[in-house]
């Protein structure tokens, strides 16, 4: 507990430096802000124009379709403003940052990837997650407190998948250093999370579950939470979460183990 309270204050300090940087960039971030909220309504206004002409899709009705784009937002938001110190590494590789990082006392990984939290990403949260909540109240949908609380638990399971992921995406950093193509290969890949990946051809769908499992983060959340038949069990869906973590680990170790640091 003590050392899990020595991280807590480790990141709470990261946390308020991103807020100051945050402060004295206004102008910069309301931007941020703005932008971040109208592609949000436009993605929503989107999925409205489609309820207008289109009963189901994939066997989904218009309003559970909402139900997977609002899954999606939430997950995503909310690891990517954890997460965004991952998105500079590769630049923390070529400074030999990385270096002074591992031969400090907390562990390297915890710094890399929580460093400095996305503020911007943070505060939009807070709005994305009132207007969701309302936007849900008013769907036709069957939701029950276990549903919900299944949900909640999914949603975490979601957070940790998204955690390994980025700990490959760093593990690659390590050898490549540049990884923005990696990096935007992963938005990519899981920007097809917004809708349900069962509409997708069975090989694409098949990938997004056990490969690369974008499914399992946004898809199988929201199937709970309306109470429909899941695409995959929720034995397997831990079993997989906790694979993909050990694995990210291990391939993360195997990284530094090759790395030769910045002066060579």
């Amino acid at each position: 507990m003590q050392r899990l309270a020595i991280y807590w204050r480790v990141w709470k300090m990261s946390g308020t430096n991103a807020l100051q940087v945050a402060f004295v960039n206004r102008g910069t971030n309301l931007f941020f802000l703005l932008g971040k909220s109208f592609r949000f309504l436009i993605s929503l206004l989107f999925l409205l124009l489609i309820k207008e002409q289109v009963t189901t899709v994939g066997g989904y009705t218009n309003d559970e379709m909402v139900v997977f784009f609002l899954t999606y937002q939430l997950i995503d938001v909310t690891s990517q403003s954890i997460l965004r110190n991952v998105y500079q590494f590769g630049s923390q590789v070529k400074s030999g940052e990385l270096d002074f990082l591992l031969i400090k006392p907390l562990n390297p990984l915890f710094r890399i990837l929580t460093d400095k939290p996305d503020i911007n990403d943070l505060l939009f949260l807070f709005p994305m997650t009132i207007g969701s909540a309302y936007l849900l109240s008013t769907l036709s949908l069957s939701i029950t407190p276990l549903s919900a609380v299944l949900f909640a638990v999914l949603f975490i399971n979601g957070l940790i998948l998204a955690l390994a992921l980025h700990i490959f995406i760093v593990a690659i950093a390590v050898s490549i250093v540049e990884i923005e193509g990696v990096v935007w290969l992963y938005r990519d890949i899981t920007a097809l999370g917004r809708f349900p990946v069962t509409i997708y051809h069975e090989s694409l769908r098949l990938a997004l579950f056990f490969l690369v499992p974008i499914g399992l983060m946004t898809t199988v959340p929201a199937q709970v939470l309306l109470n429909t038949k899941l695409s995959v069990s929720l034995p397997l869906v831990f079993v997989i979460t906790g694979a993909t973590l050990i694995l990210s680990v291990l391939f993360w170790k195997y990284s530094l183990k090759k790395y030769s640091s910045a002066s060579s």
